[in-house]
């Protein structure tokens, strides 16, 4: 690991701590050696970082400090292009034009040299088999679940019988060929999954549900035992 990245890699590590972290703990973390880390700490501290410690004890970093914006690793740049274009493969129309244009943006604010390796990114992400066609607009659902609105969908199940009902969406899953809505459905009084391309229509309501969407994906994910959103 370059030495640049190495101090970025620090002071994110001080930023994601509440307490004191030990140069031994640091040094294992990034796997240097606790002299690296001590030469380091005077660096950024010469800098003007403001961390206070000292060796043997541990450091923590001053409230308010941020790094410049735009200030990426290398392989934090390799991740973000690769995700970029699993977006462009993968995700509807409106958000991958979205990540194309973050590709620009990220691009044009970072150093030349960076910009190229960004750029040159030789990590892919095809995607074969594509989405199952969808008749209604996913941005539509997009939208719903940032402001938290109630649906009323049109919903054809496998045999395709329809129903109508309201849902409070909460989440959207990307599969390898499909999408699930995952949301709380007024008629059922359950959570509920829908594939988007078996919804035939929605009607975005201006109606808010409550309690909060946080509170109730980690509901559902309690009852689905899905322990990383619980």
């Amino acid at each position: 690991m370059k030495r640049a990245d190495r101090l970025i890699q620090i002071i994110e590590l001080m930023r994601r701590e509440r307490r004191p972290v030990t140069a031994h703990y640091m040094a294992e973390e990034l796997e240097v050696t606790t002299r690296t880390i001590y030469r380091d700490m005077v660096t950024l501290t010469a800098s003007g970082v403001p961390i206070d410690g000292e060796a043997g004890i541990g450091y923590v970093m001053g409230n308010g400090y941020h790094l410049p914006p735009m200030m990426f690793t290398e392989d934090e740049l390799e991740a973000l292009m690769l995700g970029m274009r699993m977006v462009q493969e993968r995700a509807d129309k409106d958000l991958a034009k979205a990540a194309k244009n973050l590709i620009g943006k990220i691009s044009a604010s970072i150093p030349d040299d960076l910009s190229a390796l960004f750029l040159n990114t030789d990590l892919y992400a095809p995607q074969f088999v594509k989405i199952k066609h969808e008749i209604v607009n996913v941005a539509d659902i997009r939208h719903a679940l940032r402001h938290q609105f109630k649906i009323e969908i049109t919903y054809a199940d496998v045999k395709d019988n329809l129903t109508t009902r309201i849902i409070w969406p909460i989440l959207m899953a990307h599969f390898y060929d499909n999408r699930n809505l995952v949301a709380w459905c007024e008629t059922r009084q359950a959570f509920r999954s829908f594939r988007t391309e078996r919804l035939k229509k929605i009607t975005v309501l201006e109606q808010k549900y409550k309690p909060y969407r946080k509170s109730l994906i980690k509901k559902w994910a309690i009852e689905n035992q899905i322990p990383e959103l619980a």
